[in-house]
């Protein structure tokens, strides 16, 4: 097995990554519904952001206060929406998903993604605690994300609590075990950093050391990263440390939506990197995986 450890070197060859991919709306919209049931227009949901003193975040919706998802009359997928996921080469899904749709609704689009070839990324936060103590159909769509997603990524809490397992990266191989078409499991080590666990290697890069502002939209730069390297076949190591980079640079800022990880704010802490090196913990959390 190996073991890619990253580095300052190897951060310069982050500057030939010119296009950082970065979604999501933030704001209340007017669209027709390309889902099962013709209805003119619709309002996607309008999530209040609640941050607290040390910049910790959470959302809340309407979705918060109602039993039924907020679209929950959807219940088919239009030609329109399976051509529009056999276009794309990533489907992404995230617990806030459960809030829009309903669990068989989520099953039917990564079934279509399967079949069409379409990469599935799973990150199941921040609705991880309530999808593994929720309805039996919500329990079922997760255990169906998980076994079906090309990429996991989660956080070492989540995994632990998925798996059973404190270590993330026997954690990590047991989710690979477990799913039919996992080919990577990353695991947001928070200051720490990150891992990129494959069959094969186990990838480690350190955290940038930051002034945090705001981390609204951390988890979604986070993964645009992943899937950039993903797509276009970058080294894991470099896909990794890119990540932790665009991370860093979307906390200094305030603001999701355009406001997020700037490629000028991404390439100023490329050439000037402050990293958290720690090897003993590293050293003590790959222990035997070192042999």
């Amino acid at each position: 097995m190996d073991i890619i450890m990253d580095g300052p070197r190897g951060l310069a060859l982050f500057s030939f990554l010119s296009e950082v991919i970065i979604r999501y709306n933030c704001h209340q919209q007017t669209s027709k519904v390309v889902f099962g049931k013709a209805i003119s227009s619709y309002e996607t949901l309008l999530y209040l952001v609640l941050v607290d003193p040390s910049q910790k975040h959470g959302f809340c919706s309407r979705a918060d206060f109602s039993k039924e998802p907020a679209f929950s009359w959807m219940n088919t997928l239009s030609e329109e929406v399976k051509g529009a996921i056999k276009r794309t080469r990533i489907m992404f899904c995230n617990g806030y998903g459960f809030d829009d749709l309903s669990p068989d609704v989520i099953v039917s689009a990564v079934e279509n993604a399967v079949e069409v070839g379409t990469s599935v990324f799973f990150d199941p936060e921040p609705r991880r605690k309530s999808l593994l103590s929720g309805t039996a159909e919500e329990q079922k769509a997760l255990r169906h994300l998980l076994r079906m997603s090309d990429v996991l990524i989660l956080t070492a809490d989540e995994v632990e609590s998925l798996t059973g397992i404190a270590n993330p990266i026997l954690e990590g191989h047991e989710l690979l075990k477990k799913g039919n078409r996992a080919k990577w499991v990353v695991v947001k080590m928070g200051s720490k950093g990150s891992i990129l666990i494959t069959k094969s290697d186990i990838t480690c890069a350190p955290a940038f050391k930051v002034k945090i502002i705001d981390t609204v939209g951390y988890g979604d730069s986070f993964v645009a990263a992943i899937a950039f390297g993903f797509i276009h076949d970058i080294p894991l190591v470099i896909t990794l440390a890119f990540a932790n980079v665009v991370g860093a640079a979307a906390v200094v800022g305030c603001g999701a939506g355009w406001n997020v990880a700037t490629l000028k704010k991404v390439v100023e802490l490329i050439e000037t990197p402050d990293l958290n090196e720690d090897d003993k913990f590293w050293n003590e959390l790959l222990g035997d995986h070192l042999n």
